[in-house]
């Protein structure tokens, strides 16, 4: 992973320099006293130079310097997240993925808990992901709640239904005859 603070330090000893406001100029160091030397003779003026010329900067071979340095950094970052990641040993990295299954379980067990809770008070899924609690109980409270600002009641249990005596097994009916009588004699051993 690329971390910018460390981009950052590694531009600084490269000797980049990130100063938001210039340096103050050192102080002069005392004037030393004046000695009389020789006056040289003026120098010859220097030959007229196009001012269109002093400008002229070869911005494509500069886009190409900027481009090379920053292939510089993306290796080096790349290869600073290596080493990182070749440092941790077996066993840290085991931690890691342990850790990181444990949290997805949790998560999957409240969302599995937030579902059943929104099943039991007929909540809409969109009112399902408003319900807040780690707990069963949390859970159903806070339901009963957004229920109440909704202006909607909590539905009643459902009832356990009677049963219809005109479905399911009959009672045997009586023998009738002597072939009933008989029957009934050795069903009964």
């Amino acid at each position: 992973m690329f971390n910018l603070n460390d981009h950052y330090k590694r531009l600084a000893l490269r000797g980049f320099r990130f100063d938001v406001e210039p340096e103050p100029a050192p102080a002069a160091p005392p004037a030393p006293t004046p000695t009389p030397t020789p006056t040289p003779a003026p120098p010859a003026p220097p030959a007229p130079t196009d001012p269109a010329e002093d400008d002229k900067t070869d911005w494509k071979a500069e886009a190409r310097k900027h481009e090379a340095r920053a292939k510089e950094h993306k290796a080096a970052a790349d290869e600073l997240a290596a080493l990182k990641l070749s440092q941790l040993t077996a066993q840290e990295q085991a931690e890691a993925r342990a850790k990181a299954a444990e949290k997805d379980a949790a998560d999957a067990k409240t969302d599995a808990l937030r579902a059943r809770v929104a099943l039991d008070k007929g909540l809409t899924p969109a009112q399902e992901k408003r319900l807040v609690g780690s707990t069963r109980e949390e859970l159903l409270a806070d339901a009963d709640q957004l229920l109440i600002d909704l202006g909607a009641t909590p539905p009643a249990p459902p009832a356990v239904p009677k049963p219809d005596p005109s479905i399911g097994p009959k009672a045997p009916a009586a023998p009738t005859g002597l072939a009933g009588a008989i029957a009934a004699t050795y069903e009964a051993q």
